[in-house]
């Protein structure tokens, strides 16, 4: 077949866009040299260092104009001009329009000033002298208005006014100012206030106190939170929260080269903003419009795709000079792409600090829990009876244990064991076992394989009795029952956390069983009161399977290896760019986005001072003696060995050949239990040792003569 398409013409480059294009490039540095060449040669002939006609005409001109503002004119103009050429270099202050324009007002009220000073003489400033003719007309216009005293007064305040913002000390200044002046009237209106309620008590118990806010809707949030109950740890017992500064210079030299790199790289974009939070500083990214020519020859603006910016996370990794960055595109409820890099100046986030919050009491919920501080250092705070499980993952050392041991303690430091109980799982046998001890706590933290798989069955076997119990009262669920058993004077039941510290070790050992108990819990537990928090540091398919997922929909992810391992826990990438120790993101259900924040830190000290307080608090000496509800459960599953080692010699000789695993599937027992089974056949010579390559053991033991055959 022949090509008939006639071959097109060489496209041809319009000279206005190649020109356009250019001075956009350019431009700016071209007015910069013109500035500061044009301020330089002025200089030189004022100081009598060079001559010219051109030179002597234009410094005349100036001279007479603004007289001995001429030199601070000529300074002006080379701030101007070196902070157009040097707009790229970190160190260097960006432009900012409004301090140069109150700094050339600053310059004309001065040069007023000088003619105001020596008697506002035309004569003088003809001869280039005081503030030249624009400050003597500028003065003239003031004096015929106010005259002589009240020119020269108005003119200096306008001067002190415009210098101090072009110099950038007038809006610290101002707020100084205010809270001094708020700080004494403060105090005046509270000394009025106590001498009138000294003279008339009665009026004092009927009206508030003018410091508390005369209208309900300004009255402080601290004021209309909720109180904390006296039963309640006090908040003496946590440590305050370290104060540090944010590095303003580090701060804005990262923002320019931001814009640098994406410039570089043919992006246009601006940074509009920017938040620090305890450890981490977010970039507000606005994304610019690309100038394209299209086929009509007309120039079509089009808005940069997100994806481009996106795309650029390593090379602005590089760029900033950063161990890790995150790029949130967009940025939830804002046009922003933001960029999350590291803070200079971290900052540790303490218990208290979020206790004390606006928000936590805004929203009081006994199971409410304080995740940590934001990337603006706004609190995160979720509630546990609203997830209602939690699934949290990491690497070692990315700060689980950590965490779960600062949601223990927000849990407790807000309920009585009254109100809540938790049950605690801690395969590692280290981390967790500093809350034995806790009026809270159920029996002691269990450590042992076959007491965890006795705990997570005793709260199936709780879950089952409290439905009947919601059932013959006809209640929703477990606070429509307390509320009814109130007003009857019956049973209070509290809510039950149970808390499981690596999931993985209960997986690998157990993994029906302990799949079965989580996702039938997860399932059903809800309406009952009993929450599952559990973590673990291996996110694989295996461990964390898909009923697992689908019934954890709150997830809380620190520091992965990998963004497989991300995707596995957050179904997003983003995981794997953390910073560690304490950095995590929050899936949190409700708003179905993720929210990166700094978890909590809780000191030795402070979960020492609250165990000691709830001690003290419920005159129990040794609660951890007192019997764990499991007790009943955890022995029950070794006393009918031999009925079940009768059931497995007769299995094994029908079958001819057994594992463990067949011996855990057929009897519907737990690894663990098979596996002892399987040693005590072993042992009594019923079947042979283990076979390489997985294969099933060898039965030596056959069926005896006397036994007849099944027809």
């Amino acid at each position: 077949m022949v090509n008939t398409r006639k071959p097109q013409p060489p496209e041809k480059k319009n000279i206005g866009n190649v020109l356009a294009q250019t001075i956009k490039r350019f431009g700016q540095d071209v007015v910069g040299i013109l500035i500061v060449s044009t301020a330089i040669i002025t200089a030189l002939n004022i100081l009598g260092l060079t001559s010219g006609t051109v030179a002597n005409l234009w410094t005349d001109w100036i001279v007479n104009g603004f007289g001995w503002g001429t030199y601070i004119l000529v300074a002006l103009v080379i701030y101007i001009g070196l902070l157009i050429l040097f707009r790229r270099i970190e160190q260097f202050p960006r432009l900012n329009l409004k301090r140069i324009i109150s700094l050339e007002l600053s310059l004309f009220s001065m040069l007023a000033l000088f003619s105001a000073f020596f008697g506002f003489s035309v004569d003088r400033a003809h001869l280039g002298l005081d503030g030249g003719v624009i400050g003597w007309g500028l003065a003239s216009i003031f004096k015929g208005f106010l005259g002589n005293v009240l020119a020269t007064a108005l003119l200096l305040v306008v001067w002190l006014l415009t210098t101090l913002a072009g110099i950038g000390f007038l809006l610290p200044l101002s707020r100084k100012l205010d809270r001094y002046f708020n700080r004494v009237l403060q105090t005046t209106v509270n000394n009025d206030f106590s001498q009138d309620s000294s003279v008339e008590s009665d009026l004092e118990e009927k009206q508030p106190a003018p410091t508390e806010g005369t209208y309900p809707q300004t009255a402080t949030p601290a004021a209309a939170a909720p109180t904390r109950q006296l039963a309640l740890p006090p908040m003496d017992l946590l440590l305050d929260a370290q104060t540090s500064t944010s590095d303003e210079p580090f701060i804005h030299a990262k923002a320019i080269q931001i814009e640098k790199t994406l410039e570089e790289f043919g992006i246009p974009a601006r940074v509009a903003g920017y938040r620090v939070g305890p450890t981490i500083i977010q970039y507000a990214v606005e994304p610019g419009y690309v100038e394209k020519v299209n086929e009509e020859g007309d120039i079509v603006r089009k808005k940069v795709r997100v994806s481009q910016i996106s795309g650029l996370s390593r090379d602005l990794t590089l760029a900033l000079g950063v161990d890790r960055l995150r790029i949130e595109a967009p940025i939830p409820g804002h046009s922003f792409v933001g960029i999350e890099i590291p803070n200079t100046s971290s900052s540790l986030v303490r218990l208290k600090t979020i206790l004390n919050s606006v928000e936590f009491k805004a929203k009081p919920a006994p199971l409410n829990l304080a995740l940590g501080l934001n990337v603006s250092g706004a609190p995160v705070i979720a509630d546990l009876t609203r997830m209602p499980h939690v699934l949290v993952a990491g690497t070692t050392g990315s700060g689980k244990s950590v965490c779960i041991t600062s949601l223990i303690a927000c849990l407790v430091m807000n309920n009585t064991p009254d109100d809540l109980r938790i049950a605690i799982l801690d395969p590692k046998m280290v981390e967790l076992l500093r809350f034995n001890g806790l009026p809270h706590l159920m029996g002691k933290v269990e450590t042992q394989l076959d007491r965890m798989l006795g705990v997570l069955a005793w709260a199936i076997k709780e879950m089952d009795d409290r439905y009947k119990k919601l059932e013959a009262v006809n209640a929703r669920d477990l606070e429509a029952y307390n509320a009814k058993m109130a007003r009857r004077g019956g049973e209070h039941l509290p809510k039950i956390v149970i808390f499981i510290d690596e999931l993985a070790d209960l997986m690998l050992s157990a993994p029906d069983s302990t799949e079965g108990y989580l996702v039938r819990l997860a399932q059903m537990a809800r309406a009952t009161g009993i929450h599952l928090v559990v973590a673990t540091q291996r996110p694989s398919t295996n461990i964390i399977t898909g009923l697992i997922k689908a019934n954890f929909p709150a997830r809380i992810s620190f520091m992965m290896a990998s963004s497989v391992d991300s995707r596995v826990i957050l179904d997003a990438n983003g995981a794997e760019t953390l910073m560690g120790r304490g950095d995590m993101l929050f899936l949190d259900p409700e708003t179905a986005g993720l929210k990166r924040a700094q978890a909590v830190l809780v000191d030795d000290r402070e979960i020492e001072n609250i165990i000691a307080y709830w001690k003290n608090a419920t005159q129990t000496e040794t609660p951890a003696e007192e019997p764990a509800p499991w007790e009943g459960l955890v022995p029950s599953m070794g006393d009918d060995a031999d009925d079940l080692i009768e059931e497995a010699i007769k299995l094994v000789r029908q079958e001819g050949h057994t594992s463990t695993s067949r011996l855990q599937r057929k009897l519907r027992i737990g690894f663990p239990r098979a596996a002892r089974l399987m040693d005590e056949l072993e042992e009594r010579g019923i079947v042979g040792p283990v076979e390489s390559g997985g294969r099933e053991r060898e039965v030596l033991f056959d069926d005896p003569p006397d036994e007849p055959e099944a027809y």
